[in-house]
């Protein structure tokens, strides 16, 4: 079953896809909040402004920008937050959303309101735009000066040249309809795996308790504590972290590397790189 958007598809029908096959271009983000970073977009001729978040999974919209769009939600998928909570809302299939660089494409749109997770007194916003969107794509995260790079064969070829490589894993949940990243960062154990969240962008990144020894932290405290450990050769964080209870993941880490770090990511063959942040 598809949910049919016709009026939607019309007025898009003649805004050029982003499918890097032509010239590289850039997505320019504006912030958010002083902390966050976000993109006007606009759906079947209603303009909105979502959240930019690369641990997002699914990307999300109002419901008042679903009906507005002409949809109606239909079904539901099922997420769960770092800490375990389990989210359940229906979902519009097929979205373009119209942005400044031209579409992107969702094949399926969680439809939920961000406010109930932001909070009431969080600025506005019509939804969050998750790595889903450019599934099958190569793209570069330019987050510290607020950029997403959507990469051509060559300028990829180009770019990871000089680049560093990172073992990355593309994890698909909500029945394969989400798309997040995660680094592998290598431990005395084995590989841990942190989602790379852009939404993060406090002083600390999380550990679960589970792997807190291995990274020399106490389990039993949420209070900062500093880390260090490598993630590649030349690849080195310092920085904080917090023991997270109960957390899904083994870690999350996002603007504390990303801010000194520009990630290189392709998300068709699931291959991964950094570069310094050109300051």
């Amino acid at each position: 079953m598809r949910i049919a958007l016709v009026s939607l598809l019309a007025g898009l029908a003649a805004l050029p896809a982003i499918d890097g096959a032509h010239a590289q271009t850039v997505l320019k983000l504006d912030p958010y909040d002083s902390k966050q970073l976000s993109l006007p977009v606009e759906i079947g001729g209603v303009k909105g402004r979502l959240l930019f978040d690369t641990g997002e999974g699914v990307t999300m919209i109002s419901p008042a920008m679903a009906k507005a769009a002409g949809c109606e939600p239909w079904a539901h998928l099922s997420a769960f937050r770092m800490d375990g909570d389990r989210l359940d809302a229906p979902r519009c299939d097929n979205f373009r959303l119209k942005t400044s660089i031209g579409e992107l494409r969702t094949r399926s749109t969680l439809v939920y309101d961000l406010g109930e997770i932001l909070g009431k007194d969080a600025p506005p916003l019509d939804g969050a735009l998750g790595l889903d969107a450019f599934d099958g794509q190569a793209i570069t995260l330019r987050l510290a000066t607020r950029q997403v790079v959507i990469e051509t064969p060559a300028s990829l070829k180009a770019r990871v040249t000089k680049a560093i490589p990172v073992p990355i894993r593309l994890v698909r949940d909500a029945e394969g309809a989400a798309l997040v990243v995660n680094l592998g960062v290598p431990t005395p154990k084995g590989m841990a795996w942190m989602e790379l969240d852009s939404a993060n962008k406090g002083p600390t990144i999380f550990i679960s308790q589970a792997l807190a020894p291995v990274f020399g932290l106490k389990p039993d405290t949420r209070e900062k504590q500093d880390v260090a450990f490598d993630i590649a050769p030349g690849v080195a964080f310092k920085g904080q972290a917090r023991v997270f209870p109960n957390m899904t993941l083994d870690g999350d880490i996002g603007m504390q590397l990303m801010n000194d770090w520009d990630v290189t990511l392709d998300l068709a063959a699931g291959r991964g790189w950094l570069s310094p942040v050109e300051r």
